[in-house]
């Protein structure tokens, strides 16, 4: 759910994989750009392919649901694996436009809980997390969502996403709900209410309703605000460029990216063994070398190919996932249109 714009270019087509002209056959796959593309490239599809003699072309588009049913919708399917946020790939389980996963071919067990579901097979973890300006905060850091309300003790500006995807979630963990009641009280109306009405008490203070990782990254990165949502990744590459920025993963709402199959794919079984010979622990760490998310496969954290520093920017990383709380994408999927309404309503007031 974290990717909000579709491309509208044309894919460029990369042929991939060594020995071309001897190739088994060939599997076409839709990700991302920047540095998801990079290092699926490099560690995940690229050497995959040339493992099983697959020619593997691979295309680019910023949003993989609108590409899915766009494709499935006029009959000419041509992608084979798409990278989607786990929201997609449930929604597109539901629409009947995803194939489902061969899991007797894509070994589950490996995977962290809820990471390989019915027709999305994990590849890294991302949370929403706080991050705060450590100027502004020198003397004292926040640490928690209640901190991020409370502006006597931690004035300045804020930035909320204009989405309420996951700000929803923080609004009641900073109003005292307890991480595995959350879903339950947000299944009321009169928890809806509760969390809509705590953001609207801070919206004296929210400079911004930020709609893109590349936004609140940089709002962080410039100073623009204090403390604002967002994603990990997004706010450790604002502290890798030298942004006055720092974030917790305390009470961090954990979702996932994976990789789906479109319903019709010309080269499904092959598309098949493909993720399956992608969905291995070493991996999934040496593509923490590109990204700042974190493996779904814990034994990743196991190989050695993760340096400690590293290992410890992640989500994923196993000291914090007593932390984080994995988000119902199930209730999001049923209930986004209503509570994007109301938060909507909610902004506009």
């Amino acid at each position: 759910m974290k990717k909000t714009t579709i491309a509208t270019s044309l894919p460029l087509l990369v042929s991939l994989g060594a020995g071309a002209l001897h190739a088994e056959g060939v599997v076409n796959v839709l990700s991302p750009g920047g540095s998801v593309y990079e290092g699926g490239n490099a560690v995940l599809w690229g050497p995959a392919g040339e493992k099983l003699g697959i020619e593997v072309r691979s295309e680019t588009a910023d949003e993989g649901l609108p590409a899915v049913r766009l494709q499935v919708g006029s009959g000419s399917v041509y992608s084979d694996i798409v990278f989607l946020a786990d929201y997609e790939g449930t929604l597109g389980g539901m629409e009947g436009i995803l194939e489902p996963i061969d899991y007797s071919i894509v070994d589950k067990s490996q995977f962290m809980p809820g990471t390989a579901t019915d027709y999305c097979v994990g590849v890294y973890g991302y949370a929403t997390v706080m991050a705060w300006n450590t100027e502004t905060y020198a003397a004292k850091a926040p640490s928690s969502w209640a901190d991020f309300w409370d502006t006597e003790a931690f004035p300045g500006r804020r930035a909320l996403r204009g989405n309420p995807e996951t700000q929803i979630e923080v609004a009641l963990l900073a109003d005292g709900v307890a991480p595995e009641e959350l879903y339950d009280v947000m299944s009321t109306e009169e928890g809806l209410d509760r969390a809509l009405a705590k953001i609207f008490a801070l919206k004296d203070d929210i400079s911004v309703w930020w709609s893109s990782g590349a936004q609140h990254a940089q709002l962080m990165r410039d100073g623009e605000v204090d403390m604002s949502t967002g994603w990990n990744g997004r706010f450790q590459s604002a502290m890798d460029d030298g942004g006055p920025v720092d974030f917790t993963f305390n009470q961090g709402i954990l979702a996932t990216d994976c990789l789906g199959v479109p319903k019709g794919a010309p080269n499904k079984d092959l598309a098949m063994k493909l993720i399956a010979e992608m969905a291995n622990p070493e991996s999934q760490a040496k593509l923490t070398e590109y990204i700042s998310y974190g493996p779904v496969i814990p034994a990743a954290f196991d190989t050695g190919l993760i340096p400690d520093d590293v290992a410890k920017r992640l989500p994923t990383h196993p000291d914090y996932l007593n932390d984080l709380i994995v988000q119902n994408i199930g209730w999001w999927v049923e209930n986004n249109d209503h509570v994007r309404e109301l938060y909507e309503n909610m902004m506009t007031e």
